[in-house]
């Protein structure tokens, strides 16, 4: 290290994670034992959510109950199925029921004042064993505008064996910094689960939430530009090239039929073949694309990711 690494490390918060995206399991054992006394601080935030059954019980896991068994100390847990446009909230907005659609801006703010998560603060997503999808709640809060989100490449399982503390049981509040509900929306709480129904109907009418996010969430589009890109290759027999569809489910591309010109990146292949929550080299990842002859660093190509529910 050199001395002006010492120099950074000494006048940045958290340095050992600042400017990184992933970040390793040590990084994170640290970072929870570090005191900050700068104006940001780091949470851990559970994103634990599963797609599929238990291959073990043949029963859906319930990783709210998980979270509250065992958990980072001060971590949030986040549910991308209640912090979303639900149709029960927004009926006009989301007909049909569609699951884990973006969540307004307004409801993903007061989600984050109610977390006691601000502007300023470090995110780190983290997961179980047999949780896929910590990418996806890592998108949607760059999506928001948090510029500080970090992914922990591992599980809380690999964070434990490496000596990394858990606490367990209900959720306890205090007055500081780091508690994990603020206590002006402590009502919304239930075991240290946020009930984003109560908190919609108690503050979303009359509240300005203190946490800024994007107006709208970037990066997202919806249903007429994805037809709009396929209704072009169509017409170009072929040709048109200015937009990709990335189709990334497993079986699913196959067995239940894909979009014209979508092309097949299985979520697996991005994850590392030995923990499925710590995504792969820089290097295979290029291969990736490369071998699918997509260029992600053209400027003017536009990339759109589909799967099978919008995870």
């Amino acid at each position: 290290m050199t001395g002006d690494d010492n120099d950074k490390s000494s006048t940045i918060p958290f340095a050992q994670i600042y400017d990184k995206t992933l970040v390793s399991i040590q990084d994170c054992i640290d970072v929870q034992k570090e005191t900050s006394n700068h104006q940001s601080k780091v949470v851990f935030v559970d994103g634990s959510w599963y797609h599929r059954v238990d291959p073990v019980t043949g029963l859906f896991r319930n990783p709210s109950q998980e979270y509250i068994d065992g958990r980072i100390p001060n971590a949030r847990y986040f549910d991308i199925d209640a912090i979303a446009m639900t149709n029960e909230l927004f009926p006009e907005a989301n007909p049909k029921s569609l699951p884990h659609m973006m969540p307004p801006s307004k409801l993903f703010s007061l989600a984050m004042d109610a977390y006691n998560i601000q502007n300023e603060d470090h995110v780190i997503i983290y997961a179980r064993q047999g949780a896929l999808f910590t990418p996806r709640v890592w998108f949607l809060f760059v999506s928001m505008g948090h510029r500080r989100v970090h992914l922990m490449q591992g599980s809380i399982e690999d964070y434990i064996e490496q000596g990394g503390l858990v606490e367990t049981g209900q959720m306890m509040t205090c007055d500081n910094e780091q508690q994990s509900m603020e206590q002006d929306y402590i009502d919304c709480f239930d075991n240290g689960i946020l009930n984003v129904t109560r908190l919609f109907h108690k503050y979303y009418d009359n509240t300005i939430p203190q946490y800024k996010s994007n107006d709208s969430a970037s990066n997202v589009c919806g249903k007429e530009e994805v037809l709009d890109a396929v209704n072009k290759y169509l017409e170009s027999d072929g040709e048109s090239k200015s937009t990709v569809i990335l189709d990334t489910r497993g079986s699913g591309y196959k067995k239940k039929g894909y979009m014209p010109s979508a092309i097949h990146l299985p979520y697996t292949q991005i994850a590392s073949t030995t923990n499925a929550l710590a995504i792969q080299p820089k290097e295979k990842l290029k291969k990736l694309f490369e071998d699918r002859e997509v260029d992600y660093l053209d400027p003017d190509l536009k990339i759109i990711l589909s799967c099978g529910s919008g995870v």
